[in-house]
């Protein structure tokens, strides 16, 4: 079975997105992949599930994205409706931001767990202001999801923040160090900070990475790197996304055959 832990499916609160309009990857320097993508650019369920299928995925998590910018989130409300219509199919994590402060950020982590999420999602460059992903403010969220046993993934890559300093893994590790009991999930793996990112996780075995679109993408400089630092790790703790829409799901799983990992990888 193929589990797809990162998709952004065309529903409610997702097709607003500035990667449905336009489809992500349709023009640009990351233009190889996504432009016949159908259920993107028809916003269609339908065919969103009909390419799940085509691509051998069964299952997926759906991230509810909660940032400063409203117009540019999507609400818990909406993921937690999309998991009950979809239950075999959807793995729903929450989004929780911190830009209202720690107060709400925490009745909203609350309202995630009431809800049945499996996981919370942050993205701490996208934050109002923008922080460090270690930044103090972040802790109080972190405790709790290490004691209730929750995993916490981190979106950090380039795009995250005004500087790379934000997707250096070191912001990483320093959790990893101060939370080890905590499941710290990466999404984008610090790109393009690479060799860094899988030295962090070989030292903390309560990281995981999610190299998504970087590693796909035959375009990505130093996309070799992941082929690398996968094997180093056996494969251990590296997961794979889609990132659909801004990846074909069918491609992403055809791209991820091209590195020719055995059956123990």
């Amino acid at each position: 079975m193929i589990f797809d832990f990162r998709l952004r499916p065309p529903f409610k609160g997702f097709k607003n997105l500035s990667i449905f309009n336009p489809v992500c990857n349709s023009a640009g320097p990351m233009a190889l992949r996504g432009t016949h993508t159908a259920s993107a650019h028809e916003k269609s369920m339908e065919l969103f599930f009909q390419e799940m299928k085509e691509a051998g995925v069964e299952k997926g998590v759906v991230m509810a994205r909660n940032i400063g910018n409203k117009a540019a989130s999507v609400s818990n409300e909406d993921v937690k409706e999309l998991a009950e219509m979809y239950p075999d199919v959807v793995i729903p994590f929450g989004g929780v931001d911190l830009s209202s402060g720690v107060f709400a950020a925490l009745k909203e982590l609350e309202t995630c767990m009431s809800y049945g999420f499996r996981g919370v999602a942050l993205e701490p460059g996208w934050n109002d202001p923008a922080r460090l992903p270690d930044d103090a403010v972040f802790y109080p969220i972190y405790a709790m999801c290490e004691q209730a046993e929750l995993p916490v993934v981190l979106t950090v890559s380039l795009y995250q923040g005004p500087t790379l300093e934000y997707s250096n893994p070191v912001h990483i590790q320093n959790i990893a160090n101060d939370f080890p009991r905590l499941q710290i999930v990466v999404a984008h793996a610090c790109y393009p900070w690479i060799p860094q990112i899988f030295n962090v996780a070989m030292l903390h075995p309560n990281i995981w990475l999610i190299p998504d679109l970087y590693m796909h993408n035959p375009m990505t400089p130093g996309r070799e790197m992941y082929q690398n630092g996968c094997r180093w790790m056996n494969c251990d703790r590296i997961i794979f996304g889609s990132a659909y829409p801004c990846y074909d799901i069918r491609d992403a799983v055809e791209d991820l055959k091209n590195y020719h990992f055995n059956k123990e990888e």
